[in-house]
């Protein structure tokens, strides 16, 4: 189901905890300023690791004939007798024009930057000093750190690893972990000072999750990545701890003051390798396929225009006399900022996945199939994302269509966001549906060898749209009518909440996500138009109130469901009753919601039939919590 994410403030006692956010501004250990002495040279340059410099905000007008960032291993002050450094690229041309520039540098092979003694914009041609920064000689590079063994003697539930290694800000190694994976909700665990406690929290596992409990592990290396704007600054330990037993299976503790690699270092971009596949469509402007049948499989590689949190989706479709999405069997390919990812799609509705039905992955659709998708490679290049996969013609699994090689087939496409847990949601575009025959449009993958595709160009990102103001619905409203209707897009749900949604959103009194502000002792009475029917997964939106900020509870697995859930009513649904948009969508031509608002028709099946319950806020419900559908 949709996650909402949206809250409920206990008024009476309104606080807001931040997570520290220095490290926002940690680039690495800084080595110096550039002195400015002549053609506009500045900046600031940082060392990521002994052979890795980030240069913060350089300038530099790009006039002289044959300057170079330029570095020495003798004498004080620069000078001839030093060498290139490479600009970002790679080269060793002259340098070009900088304007408040944030660039990566690697040192000439052999060289760690303990081996200069300056580093200057410098002009061959005129043996010129531009701007210099001279590196103390007891200068020291980031480097990851060992945090020592991990785990108590006895074990506790065999948890023991060799070492604990800080990679960089956001990143720690477990050297040949041990845990027998019988604690009922064990986490890796994080929190201030050097004793774990109940104040800790979760930190992701190797996958990315904090809502999976920890699997056994038997010696192996396990490297996890915090999330969101935590970084090893902030904390003062780190182990695995249970949350239901209320037990610390190990920690090792962190210092204070740390000299490691920051994290998020920008990517160097790879080429994006030609095309070597024999067949292409172009599937829009700004999307292509191209494949290749070997044997019984398919190779097939995606290119479009599109950002790194969006992906790009490509099939059969789920009919076979027009494009339907509904039925469609179909890889969600995207790249994540490192590599690129490729999942194998059951759309069995139209909706977000929950309880196995809607827009799933295979590995949670309610048929139970299984990820078909291999050999995924992926790059990207000004602008342009390139994902290649395989997969057999005839996976053998149930959520699979055949793809033939003997007659035509219609396909199914679309490009959209992708949420940071690594789930597609709505498309922002799909396979239009007018082709020749009025169906949509139709491949055949064992035709010979045609490509027909003309170069990709990378388009100008739009501008980001102003959001709507937040809405609020103040302690004296005590009766809240809750509706469906639509998202309001980058303006609206994904400006309150920082996710992609699946095109609706919750409207409480006709307000679309708003904050309640509700007191302790006071009754509320919610009255829920969710849709009543759960075969219809895209009009049945049950509504609950919990502390869990994620939401979705419906399309969590059992292990995914979090400890700590507490619901404090629901989930209640009630007969459907949802604002719709009166032709195509407004929300990214209206300024203002209640302009938006003035497009919507409000639209309930008869009888109207809706779901009351009442809630009333007491001394143990916590001071913020979240309405969610689930």
């Amino acid at each position: 189901m949709e996650k909402f994410n949206l809250v409920i403030v206990i008024v009476s006692s309104l606080f807001t905890v931040i997570h520290a956010q220095e490290f926002a501004n940690y680039f690495g250990k800084k080595i110096g300023d550039f002195t400015t002495l002549a053609h506009r040279v500045s900046g600031s340059v940082h060392a990521i690791d002994s052979t890795t410099l980030w240069v913060r905000g350089f300038n530099y007008d790009g006039t002289a004939p044959d300057a170079f960032f330029w570095a020495g291993v003798s004498g004080s002050n620069p000078s001839s007798g030093g060498e290139i450094i490479p600009d970002e690229n790679g080269s060793d041309n002259p340098l070009g024009a900088y304007t408040n520039a944030n660039i990566i540098l690697r040192l000439p092979a052999g060289r760690v930057i303990t081996d200069y003694n300056w580093i200057s914009i410098w002009c061959r041609l005129f043996a010129a000093n531009f701007g210099q920064i001279i590196i103390s000689s007891n200068f020291q590079p980031p480097a990851p750190f060992s945090l020592g063994v991990l785990g108590f003697n006895p074990r506790v539930h065999d948890v023991h690893a060799d070492d604990v290694i800080i990679m960089d800000s956001q990143t720690v190694k477990f050297v040949n972990l041990d845990y027998d994976g019988r604690g009922p909700a064990a986490y890796f665990w994080v929190g201030e000072g050097t004793r774990p406690g109940t104040s800790g929290y979760r930190v992701p596992d190797e996958n990315g999750s904090k809502t999976t409990v920890l699997r056994r592990y038997n010696g192996e290396d396990i490297t996890i990545k915090f999330d969101g704007v935590l970084t090893v600054f902030d904390i003062g330990h780190i182990g695995l701890w249970c949350e239901i037993a209320r037990q610390n299976f190990g920690d090792v503790d962190v210092p204070g003051s740390l000299s490691v690699p920051p994290s998020g270092i920008p990517q160097v971009q790879q080429p994006t390798p030609e095309p070597s596949l024999e067949n292409c469509e172009e599937l829009s402007d700004t999307f292509q396929v191209f494949w290749q049948v070997t044997g019984q499989s398919i190779d097939i590689e995606l290119k479009g225009v599109v950002d790194t949190d969006t992906y790009m989706a490509f099939g059969l479709s789920g009919s076979d006399s027009m494009t339907s999405m509904v039925g469609s069997d179909v890889t969600v390919a995207w790249f994540d900022g490192t590599q690129g990812r490729a999942v194998d799609y059951n759309l069995n509705a139209y909706a977000q996945c929950s309880g196995g039905n809607g827009a799933c992955a295979d590995t949670e659709s309610s048929n139970l199939g299984s990820d078909s998708v291999t050999n995924v490679e992926g790059s990207v290049k000004d602008g342009i994302t390139s994902i290649k996969y395989t997969r057999q013609l005839n996976t053998g699994d149930a959520t699979d269509i055949v793809i033939p090689v003997d007659s035509s087939v219609y396909i199914s496409w679309a490009i959209g966001p992708i949420n940071p847990d690594g789930r597609a949601v709505k498309h922002a575009t799909r396979t239009p549906t007018g082709g020749s025959n009025g169906n949509g449009k139709q491949i055949n993958f064992g035709r010979g060898a045609s490509n027909t595709c003309q170069p990709l160009a990378p388009g100008d990102k739009p501008p980001a749209l102003e959001p709507w103001a937040a809405n609020t619905l103040p302690p004296t409203i005590t009766t809240f009518d809750v509706k469906i209707g639509p998202s309001g897009g980058e303006r609206g749900y994904t400006a309150v909440t920082g996710n992609a949604g699946w095109g609706i959103a919750l409207y409480i009194n006709g307000v679309l996500i708003p904050e309640l502000k509700v007191q302790r002792g006071l009754n509320y009475t919610f009255r829920i138009f969710g849709g009543s029917n759960p075969a219809r997964p895209a009009d049945y939106h049950p509504v609950y109130i919990t502390n869990d900020a994620a939401g979705g509870l419906a399309s969590l697995s059992s292990n995914e469901i979090p400890g700590d859930l507490e619901i404090y009513a629901g989930p209640f649904n009630g007969s459907l009753c949802a604002y719709v948009s009166n032709g195509e969508d407004q929300a990214d031509n209206s300024d203002t919601f209640a302009e938006y608002f003035e497009t919507l028709t409000e639209e309930c099946v008869t009888p109207s039939e809706p779901v009351e319950f009442v809630w009333t806020p007491d001394e143990n419900t916590p001071d913020l919590v979240y309405y969610q559908v689930g």
